[in-house]
């Protein structure tokens, strides 16, 4: 029986092994692309521990944060958990026409950004849980300010966007052999994006959506010390994008349309030590396929964005006699939006710490730290983003 399931581990291991270099090493070019009216947003956080370890938590996945990350890591919990997280967010942009001085704009927001149940259900051999929740995957906010040589007449060039795309969640974890689990997570996706543009003429757009997707995982141990779990986005559709332009002296003008999202995938990997943890994600989206139309086309637009990688590290240490975790992690990604020219990546400091306030109880604080640059039409765009995130955990 031992051979046998090694037999079977292995071959998981290969196949999954296979599909992820696949998935890493895909770069299929777009075709000639339309520039997209839509922002794809930037991804977010889930859960203060995940935040402080950069997001590399797709191999580590064990509370109910694994409804986001990683579903199969579900299987390893084993108590009832309700979590809630709350985050609070500083979007800097530092701006100018070349020839221009710089103009600093900035964004603050604070919001619940998770909630989720954990429901462990009793089996005789191996394990098997459900989990539900709610969570904000990805953020539109983005500031844009700059004075040029119309600035004397019609004010500074203001653009302001904010917005959230939610998700209503339910996953399963089911332990398919003692090394090897999996995950499924079914979501419904909402959420709106408010656009306030100063030109001159203040005008708005204001967007609505509603979609599904569905994301299989797989959580594998190869060692008792190390785990490797992988994710794959494999069907996301947004079959509803209302969005109603309005100008302060014009009538809203409102359209439909829907979108199509391409394949996204995570693999991470993690090593626990004996009061330490390693972990490591890649995270790939194929936005180089993203299609876009109004609501009763007969055929989608592709739009010209890049393909995106995300690469995160982090790790934590336990300090037993104060029942307390450090953490700290980074990231590094690409920009997949062609409208400008990216000057340099994304890069992300982020910090931590954990704590078990009673058997039942903890708490988690995390902070981040991101810059980014950008070029293109006469403009060159520098942003900063900081955010703090509290993650509060109940266990019975």
């Amino acid at each position: 029986m031992k051979n046998s399931f090694s037999n079977v581990r292995n071959g998981f291991i290969l196949n999954m092994a296979i599909g992820a270099v696949c998935v890493c090493s895909l770069r299929v070019e777009a075709e000639t692309g339309t520039p997209s009216p839509f922002d794809l947003g930037r991804p977010q956080d889930v859960g203060a521990r995940a935040m402080a370890l950069a997001g590399s938590y797709s191999a580590v996945a064990e509370d109910a944060s694994a409804l986001y990350y990683n579903a199969a890591g579900l299987s390893g919990i084993k108590k009832h958990e309700w979590q809630l997280s709350l985050e609070r967010n500083a979007l800097t942009g530092i701006d100018r026409a070349v020839g221009y001085p710089s103009l600093n704009t900035e964004q603050v927001d604070f919001r619940v950004q998770s909630l989720a149940y954990v429901l462990p259900i009793p089996t005789v051999r191996g394990g098997l849980t459900f989990a539900f929740g709610y969570s904000r995957p990805r953020s539109f906010s983005d500031v844009i300010g700059y004075g040029d040589s119309l600035a004397a007449t019609r004010g500074a060039y203001a653009y302001d966007a904010s917005g959230t795309l939610d998700q209503y969640r339910v996953g399963m974890g089911i332990d398919l052999a003692p090394d090897v689990a999996f995950g499924l997570a079914l979501g419904y996706l909402s959420g709106s994006e408010n656009i306030q543009i100063h030109d001159g003429v203040q005008s708005q757009y204001l967007r609505s959506y509603g979609g599904l997707n569905i994301e299989p995982s797989l959580m594998i141990k190869f060692t008792p010390r190390s785990k490797v779990g992988i994710s794959i986005v494999a069907w996301e559709h947004i079959f509803k994008l209302d969005e109603t332009y309005q100008t302060a002296t014009g009538a809203p003008l409102e359209t439909q349309y829907r979108l199509e999202h391409p394949m996204q995938a995570k693999a991470g990997w993690s090593y626990q030590g004996d009061s330490y943890l390693l972990a490591a994600d890649l995270r790939f989206n194929a936005w180089s396929q993203y299609k876009f139309g109004f609501h009763d086309a007969a055929a989608l637009t592709q739009a010209d964005y890049r393909d995106e990688s995300v690469f995160s590290i982090g790790g934590e240490k336990f300090i037993a006699p104060w029942n307390l975790t450090l953490r700290g992690g980074y990231a590094y990604g690409n920009s997949p939006d062609r409208s400008f020219t990216s000057t340099y990546g994304s890069h992300r400091f982020t910090a931590g710490a954990g704590l078990l306030a009673s058997n039942a109880m903890s708490l988690d604080f995390a902070y981040s730290y991101a810059f980014w640059g950008q070029t293109g039409e006469g403009l060159v765009l520098d942003n900063r983003e900081q955010k703090g995130m509290l993650s509060v955990a109940y266990r019975y």
